[in-house]
């Protein structure tokens, strides 16, 4: 897993903005359906798989895909709130892991 040196803050209905590089990189599409799942506090996004129970969302035009609310409610996230980006080549994922107050991981 590789660290991009970024933060993301989650905006209005937990919406978070994927890097256009990274999207294009991995082979997602604009309107892509993508599954999101929690991994020990980690928020992974990744490609749908058909047969998952896991959440899904849509990317949309402006490369944003909305964190639903239940993972959100399970790691305290509100509107602001910071995470860390990171990109796990190996399975075309990123993984953003939640910034607490302190500014640690």
């Amino acid at each position: 897993m590789y660290s991009l040196q970024k933060t993301k803050t989650i905006g209005n209905n937990g919406m978070i903005n994927l890097p256009k590089k990274w999207v294009a990189e991995f082979g997602f599409h604009l309107g892509e359906l993508v599954e999101i799942r929690i991994q020990n506090r980690e928020i992974w996004i990744s490609h749908y798989q058909e047969e998952t129970t896991e959440n899904v969302r849509y990317i949309t035009a402006r490369q944003n895909v909305s964190i639903p609310s239940e993972i959100r409610n399970l790691l305290n996230l509100d509107k602001g709130n910071k995470l860390k980006l990171y990109v796990e080549p190996n399975e075309k994922s990123f993984v953003f892991i939640p910034i607490d107050k302190n500014g640690s991981s």
